[in-house]
């Protein structure tokens, strides 16, 4: 049964406008008077100091004659779900993700099947509208103005969106094609000095696999070793992970939740790479006491999340099952390992002594270094005047600083886009004066 809803609009007497003229006029007065021209004076702090992502602006290319590897969306083609009948009722998916999680991590503070949360760090799993919400409502709730986020020398800069409303400031750890450095990592929080720096570092953000941008995992010894120094200077790790199922190798590297006893990982995950990006469905495996928090929160303001999107998931999983689901895994992760390859031996073909890379791990990047240049944006901006879009190293970095970096992202490119994009970029290198 359809139902039709309309409405009848009457029109208006002239006079009727004349009286709402007259409202915004003032003896003496004109409209030009009173309407609002600046807001600024409107906003608070946290408003002022927000920025556009600046992957945004990178945007206006899509749709236009440029090669556009710039994006970091994961190919539809991966995707499972064509089509669907749903009857939608209410479905239990935190369940079926808190079973997910223990089959993929078996969490030491994830409480036995059946029996539920008896303390304040054990594990409980929440929904969110993907994995960037889940950081942020974690960083909001953690953060105070004057504080200091650990972050990798290269890394997602949504993170920076969050942190600079909030008026903290980033520390960063360097890393390399391993990931995090665990001897920088313990230099900075060693040496740290409050008198001059503010409160020592009480959070570290990392993404422990298919780097963003490095396409790096952190390997099994360092995950170890940053536990542990989490633990000495009682850390909380956010734990952003949503290329773990991504990992071109089997068996997967163990996440850091896996290895946590003491209740001071919050890991995100997030479906939009493996089954649907414009789900916005992600969730948040840590602490009851502090999910709880969030839910309180979230609930107070908006609701919760999506209950359609929540169903459609839900269905889809069931239908896939825990076995289905990791076996869709593999397969993608596939996907992207073979357009790995084909993107790093493109590069060779035409960048060798030119750039420096290293292969990616897992994900959909390649981190490369154009050598004998210090910064990569006029270099960017050339590549788009012959026909390519790449992103700029310097929007990763936690600090403003000129970068020799780009990212290039092989989602989509095919192996005709990447051999035109990286042979007019080595003609854009071969060009550049010696520095």
């Amino acid at each position: 049964m359809f139902v039709s809803i309309g409405c009848c609009v009457t029109k208006r007497p002239p006079v009727f406008k004349l009286c709402q003229r007259a409202l915004y006029l003032t003896a003496g007065g004109n409209l030009a008077n009173h309407r609002i021209s600046n807001y600024e004076v409107y906003f608070n702090k946290a408003a002022k100091r927000t920025r556009a992502p600046v992957l945004r602006s990178l945007q206006k290319y899509i749709g236009t004659d440029l090669l556009f590897l710039a994006g970091g969306n994961p190919n539809t083609a991966t995707f499972p779900l064509a089509a669907a009948q749903l009857r939608l009722r209410m479905l239990q998916i935190r369940e079926w993700l808190t079973e997910l999680q223990r089959r993929l991590h078996d969490p030491p503070t994830l409480p036995p099947p059946g029996v539920s949360s008896s303390a304040n760090s054990d594990m409980i799993t929440i929904t969110t509208n993907g994995c960037t919400e889940a950081f942020s409502k974690i960083l909001g709730m953690v953060l105070e103005e004057g504080d200091s986020l650990l972050v990798e020398e290269a890394t997602y800069p949504s993170i920076f969106n969050v942190t600079e409303p909030l008026g903290c400031k980033p520390a960063a750890v360097k890393n390399d094609a391993h990931g995090i450095i665990p001897s920088d990592l313990s230099k900075v929080l060693s040496s740290w000095v409050e008198a001059t720096s503010g409160p020592r570092p009480k959070l570290l953000y990392c993404v422990p696999n298919g780097g963003n941008p490095t396409g790096a995992n952190l390997t099994l010894e360092r995950r170890k070793e940053v536990y542990a120094l989490a633990r000495k200077f009682d850390l909380l790790i956010i734990e952003d992970d949503p290329y773990h199922m991504l990992q071109y190798s089997r068996p997967l590297l163990p996440s850091l939740l896996s290895m946590d006893v003491d209740g001071r990982v919050l890991r995100c995950d997030t479906v939009s790479k493996l089954m649907s990006a414009g789900a916005r469905l992600g969730y948040v495996s840590g602490p009851k006491q502090f999910l709880d928090r969030i839910v309180d929160l979230r609930e107070g303001v908006s609701g919760g999340g999506s209950i359609l999107t929540e169903t459609i998931m839900m269905k889809v999983f069931q239908n896939m099952g825990y076995d289905g689901y990791i076996e869709h895994g593999c397969r993608v992760a596939d996907f992207y390992h073979q357009r790995s390859q084909v993107a790093s031996r493109t590069a060779e073909k035409y960048l060798k002594g030119l750039a420096e890379w290293s292969a990616p791990q897992a994900g959909m990047f390649l981190w490369m270094k154009l050598l004998g240049v210090e910064d990569s944006r006029p270099v960017c901006q050339k590549l788009i005047q012959k026909g390519a879009v790449v992103v700029q190293g310097h929007i990763f970095c936690p600090v403003s600083v000129n970068s020799p970096y780009i990212r290039v992202s092989f989602s989509y490119a095919s192996e005709a886009d990447l051999d035109k994009t990286f042979s007019w970029l080595a003609e854009i290198l071969k060009e550049q004066p010696e520095q």
